[in-house]
């Protein structure tokens, strides 16, 4: 294993031979991205200087994650508290299983066709439509609540894969171009952990809502409107995207957009990213990556009171929040090559991954021997019960921001990133509702969803370690830029100065 991380890295050239670096397909990479080169790079001073300082903090990269961000607070993560009271709070978690496989389902189909989607319309207006279906969750988990209709339950899952794939896509290919080469790590942290901060939210309203002793069945009515309100939140934000060519990162640099392509030949791409090495190396972590998700929701709904699941849900995302940022310091360090980053980023996962399903796994042999009941918060039992579910809502995100970032050192432009984060964003949705759908049978123990992560992540440790070792040492599109540039400084001695950036923002064609 040693040896194969020992391996000399591929060329980093844009041009390059490498398969995993290339578009992969009969679009010459640097065609179509050269006509956006010449204003790959601000002149700070005099961007600062002619461009109001509203602008330029709405066009800076970190104002358009955080806007990224705050999104996926309102909509994911509601999703995800929801999903955290066990069931979405119900009697059984079966009805809500069965919903939540089917949104995975149709989230599913929606990313395997989003990339051609997302480039075509633009990631702005992507996140607007997904914006839109957020609230359809929490509406349909209240009617089922006040009500005690099912079929809205179930179409408002279908419904809500449809839109929040939408979002999903246009998501991964802008967290994966926003930042600076530098602050990869930082930034995708802060990405994941409003996802998680909202989860904490979601728990401390369910929590002051069900915090009395012996409640049984699900929770109130109202907890389901606090929900749906947050959720409404999303949209406006939405509108405050900016499109990706008009960004300036932190570092001066802006985001290489290609040219838009047909929509015949967006189509041809699908094939064509879905059979590349990155994701072919990558296709069993992302269905891992977030397969525990349904199955320790499960395992929470089944052996652990209402309130004892409002308490879980409002403190497991404290540690993330560390558990983030850590990662994503060790993934920004600056004198340790871009591989070697990625090689103690890929162990750092997996060994606290493992840790984990390991101590699961022994909890969950002890309960089918010993049945416990409804634990409670009171219970002796409770700590060692609850920190497998709690160590994993850390571990899980870890998983999913190291991707991310794997995913974006092989970039070559924007248009790349969204097809390949809807390529990924695809297999994990088809492992999360495989997840849900393994946990509707009311006979399937967490313990079988639980050696099938732990199968899972054995199975994908090969192919990612072989993907690790073809990281390049620089971000390809980084490499173009610099290459340009060394261009441009050469027939500057000869000839005119190139011009400079548009102060406004556009983008020259």
């Amino acid at each position: 294993m040693s040896a194969a991380f020992d391996t000399a890295p591929p060329n980093t050239h844009a041009g390059g031979d490498d398969d995993a670096l290339r578009t992969n397909g009969t679009v010459p990479m640097n065609d179509t991205i050269s006509h956006n080169l010449d204003d790959a790079r601000v002149d700070m001073d005099a961007y600062a200087r002619d461009v109001p300082l509203w602008k330029r903090v709405h066009q800076h990269s970190l104002t358009q994650m955080m806007l990224i961000s705050v999104q996926a607070f309102c909509g994911p993560a509601m999703s995800d508290a929801i999903a955290g009271l066990g069931g979405g709070g119900l009697a059984t978690p079966q009805t809500s299983n069965t919903a939540m496989a089917l949104l995975y389902t149709m989230l599913a189909t929606v990313c395997f066709l989003g990339g051609p989607l997302v480039n075509k319309i633009g990631v702005k207006w992507a996140l607007v439509i997904g914006a839109m279906s957020f609230p359809i969750e929490g509406s349909s988990y209240y009617c089922n609540s006040k009500y005690g209709n099912q079929w809205y339950l179930i179409l408002g899952g279908a419904l809500s894969g449809i839109g929040t794939g939408c979002w999903y896509v246009a998501e991964a290919g802008a967290i994966m171009s926003i930042a600076p080469s530098g602050a990869r790590g930082k930034y995708l942290a802060f990405w994941i952990v409003s996802r998680n901060l909202g989860q904490l939210v979601g728990g401390a309203i369910n929590l002051s809502k069900n915090y009395l002793k012996d409640v049984e069945g699900g929770v109130t009515t109202d907890t389901y409107l606090a929900f749906v309100i947050i959720e409404c939140l999303a949209l406006p934000f939405a509108f405050l995207i900016t499109p990706l060519e008009k960004v300036v990162r932190s570092d001066g640099t802006r985001i290489l957009v290609s040219e838009t392509l047909s929509t015949k030949m967006e189509l041809k791409q699908i094939s064509r990213t879905m059979t590349s090495s990155l994701i072919m190396l990558s296709s069993i972590w992302a269905l891992w990556s977030f397969f525990y998700s349904g199955t320790w929701s499960t395992y929470l709904a089944t052996y652990f009171s209402v309130r004892a699941r409002a308490l879980s849900s409002l403190i497991s995302p404290f540690f993330c929040i560390v558990g983030c940022f850590g990662l994503g310091f060790i993934l920004d360090m600056k004198h340790v090559s871009q591989r070697r980053r990625a090689q103690i980023g890929l162990f750092t996962v997996i060994i606290l991954n493992a840790g984990v399903y390991i101590w699961s796994i022994i909890m969950q042999v002890r309960f089918k021997t010993n049945d416990p009941g409804s634990i409670d918060w009171d219970s002796g039992l409770y700590p060692t019960a609850f920190l497998p579910y709690f160590f994993v809502q850390t571990t899980g995100p870890l998983s999913q921001s190291y991707m991310y970032w794997l995913l974006s050192s092989f970039a070559t432009d924007a248009q790349a990133n969204v097809r390949n984060g809807a390529a990924f964003r695809c297999l994990e949705a088809v492992g999360q509702a495989i997840a849900y759908g393994m946990n509707t049978k009311t006979t399937t123990s967490p313990l079988v969803g639980m050696c099938v992560s732990f199968a899972l992540m054995a199975a994908a440790l090969g192919p990612m370690i072989v993907l690790v070792n073809r990281t390049p040492d620089h971000i390809p599109a980084d490499v173009i830029l610099a290459e340009h540039e060394k261009g441009i400084d050469s027939a500057s001695i000869k000839g005119p100065e190139p011009s400079t950036v548009p102060l406004d923002g556009d983008r020259k064609v």
